[in-house]
């Protein structure tokens, strides 16, 4: 844009307070603020003071001058709002943003897919994984692309995701900031501009633009954009290993970009097989990109691919150096989490949420690994967290409510359920587990007949459900009919880990009802059926309390030699529990200490419980007990698997009569009536005789 007066008698239209140099553009005088930025590309801020512009050190003033002519009209045009702001009285601060972001407080961005203009399709969705990560490197933005919509918000990306749509999903699902972006094409050159705004008002945060000198120097260009958005947002800090990573990934080669752009996408829509083919795709074009590895393992978890899982997870932390510093948080917490080794997961999302605070993924994930730990108070708290940064993703708040239910805060568990009801079926799950802590049982037994519909999760957890409150309130026939069934049903429909689930269920229902050869050959089903932990747990201390303790010591000794502490606590739980079969009273309360050291459980302290009641030690099991009601919340799942166990909880009642018993308490009664609240109404339950005569209550 060429000047049409003389610098000295043009009239000045921006002039900024710090200018050290002027041009004039379209018979226009600009007097901006030139600075020596550690940027690759010349960059343009217009803002209330006026025109600042960045560049390297080695970029000649020339070079600057034509930039500047080059963009005029953007320039001018931006030049133009800022006064008509001024005129009106609102204030700026060094840029050109209405309202600006309180620093450090948790801000969630939602990018819309750039408009491409060069007709070149090697950029489409390629800037937009760059852009993201690049915002992140603040501490206190969470953003999201197109591939992480589903996954983070819980909803299917528009097909159009253009600046609009996005605001309007954005302003849905309570995300504060929306950026888009569009690259034009001037012969070799390519314009990069971006915009952030508020997604309620519209009102505009930062406007900027650079230049590539070519096409390999478009994501570099899109680096340099994104820090100039994320100081707008009120970033204020300069991160050298931050930049460093951005840069290694700016240099990789756009193809590599755009196919784990392509991974990320599929991953979010649930088509794991194509995300790791892109992925893999992505590795053989940059072989040191450890983000693609990092897909690559997420892919296979969600695929059941265990082994590959930790193998690719591994490959992604040998080329963590490439990576920002959030992504290697992020890459090493999945690894801990997916070895189960949930104490040094937490540490790790613990990190990172140190120094990147609005982190939804990451609270979600440490609250996750928390639940594992059974520190179920801090999970809750971090879930809160959560659901502050995105109020309206329906998985969180579930994640809440189940948390909430576990820690025995029925009410929050229920408020939140039904908050999200319309969203997402798994509500209703956590809605019956609230409805089942609060006694409300005929409630909880429609809730799960409700998630039972094709349109929800489906029958096999209605089987799950109906069967174990069935077994809590003493109907074992019916329970025993309902695991039968489900088993069947589930093993049918491909599902063997259900199916055994329902089958360790079925082995204890058959030991309440002192039919010992069904519960026995039950479990010893289940073993068959599946490896999973929680089965091979479950069946083993059936075997034990059926009297095939040496069927079950296989199962303790296959526990022990993994090294994550929960297996080891399980094998330890086992051990007592064959050690108090054998009348080694002494052995069993040492094996379930160290259980209860290792792993702090619900099971463990029951069992424990038992070991001191048969000891004669009735002070320490009556603690015990009195621990197992207190948290009687974390036995609405024992393995907090969606398989639902509540049927173990009265026995605490019969067992806590006997210590009491014991102890020559005037609370005995009190226990056994417990139980008779329960179970008083069964017609199969075998201890009811023995516990109506104890509590001094008639039959019914």
């Amino acid at each position: 844009m060429s000047s049409s007066c003389h610098p000295r008698t043009c009239p000045d239209l921006l002039r900024h307070p710090r200018a050290q140099r002027e041009i004039v553009l379209d018979g226009q005088r600009v007097a901006y603020e030139f600075r020596v930025a550690r940027r690759r590309s010349i960059g343009f801020t217009v803002g209330l003071e006026g025109l600042s512009v960045r560049a390297p050190r080695w970029v000649r003033r020339g070079d600057v001058d034509e930039a500047l002519r080059e963009r005029g009209g953007w320039i001018l045009a931006a030049a133009g709002v800022a006064i008509i702001v001024a005129a009106l009285g609102s204030w700026f601060a060094g840029r050109w943003f209405v309202t600006p972001v309180e620093a450090h407080e948790p801000v969630a961005v939602l990018i819309a897919d750039f408009q491409n203009q060069t007709g070149d399709p090697t950029f489409d969705q390629t800037l937009e994984p760059v852009m993201k990560l690049a915002l992140e490197g603040a501490g206190f933005v969470s953003a999201y692309d197109r591939s992480g919509i589903p996954r983070a918000l819980g909803v299917p990306a528009p097909a159009v995701l253009d600046e609009n749509a996005t605001r309007e999903l954005a302003v849905k699902q309570g995300v504060g900031v929306v950026v888009s972006g569009a690259l034009t094409k001037d012969g070799t050159r390519f314009a990069v501009s971006v915009k952030a705004a508020e997604a309620v008002t519209g009102n505009v945060i930062a406007s900027v633009s650079d230049t590539a000198s070519g096409k390999e120097r478009v994501l570099a260009v899109v680096t340099g954009l994104a820090d100039e958005v994320r100081e707008a947002l009120g970033d204020n800090e300069s991160d050298t290993a931050q930049r460093f990573a951005m840069e290694t990934l700016s240099a990789t080669s756009l193809e590599a970009v755009r196919s784990y752009a392509r991974g990320m996408e599929a991953l979010s829509r649930g088509r794991f097989n194509e995300a790791l083919q892109a992925f893999s795709e992505t590795v053989s074009q940059d072989a040191k990109f450890g983000l693609a590895y990092a897909g690559m393992a997420i892919a296979s978890s969600n695929m059941g691919r265990q082994q590959d899982a930790e193998k690719y997870v591994k490959e992604a932390i040998a080329l963590q150096d490439g990576m920002t510093e959030r992504e290697r948080y992020r890459t090493r917490g999945m690894f801990y989490f997916l070895t189960n080794d949930y104490q040094p997961c937490v540490k790790e999302y613990g990190d990172l949420i140190a120094k990147y605070s609005a982190d939804a993924a990451a609270r979600n994930n440490r609250a996750l690994c928390l639940s594992k730990l059974r520190d179920l108070s801090t999970a809750v708290e971090e879930m809160r967290q959560v659901v502050k940064i995105l109020p309206n993703r329906a998985l969180y708040r579930v994640n809440l409510a189940t948390y909430a239910a576990f820690s025995g805060d029925a009410a929050t568990a229920e408020q939140e359920s039904r908050s999200v009801l319309e969203q997402s079926p798994w509500a209703l799950k956590s809605l019956a587990l609230a409805q089942t802590l609060q006694g409300q049982m005929a409630q909880a037994a429609q809730t799960y007949r409700d998630l039972g519909k094709p349109e929800q999760l489906g029958p096999s957890y209605t089987a799950s459900g109906l069967g174990d409150l069935a077994l809590y309130e003493g109907r074992f026939a019916e329970a025993a009919r309902l695991f039968t069934e489900g088993a069947a049903a589930d093993l049918a429909a491909n599902e063997p880990e259900r199916a055994a689930g329902k089958l360790a269920a079925l082995a204890h229902t058959e030991l309440l009802r002192n039919r010992k050869p069904a519960a026995i050959a039950a479990a010893e089903k289940a073993l068959a059926t599946s490896e999973i932990r929680s089965v091979r747990f479950l069946a083993a201390r059936v075997l034990v309390d059926a009297g095939a303790a040496a069927k079950a010591r296989p199962v303790a000794i296959a526990l022990g030699k993994d090294l994550q502490p929960e297996s080891q606590a399980l094998a330890s739980i086992i051990d007592g529990m064959v050690a108090r079969a054998d009348g080694d009273n002494r052995n069993a309360v040492r094996f379930l200490t160290e259980a209860n050291t290792l792993l702090d459980t619900w099971i463990g302290h029951f069992e424990l419980g038992r070991a001191y009641l048969a000891a004669n030690a009735f002070l320490q099991a009556d603690s015990e007990f009195d621990r197992c009601v207190a948290r009687r919340g974390e036995a609405l799942e024992l393995f907090l698997d969606d398989e639902p166990t509540f049927g173990y909880f009265p026995a605490v009642h019969y067992y806590q009569g006997q210590v009491r018993d014991g102890l020559k308490s005037t609370r005995a009664a009190e226990s056994y009536k417990a139980y008779l609240d329960i179970r008083g109404r069964s017609t199969d339950d075998p201890l009811l005789p023995e516990i109506r005569k104890l509590a001094g209550v008639a039959a019914q």
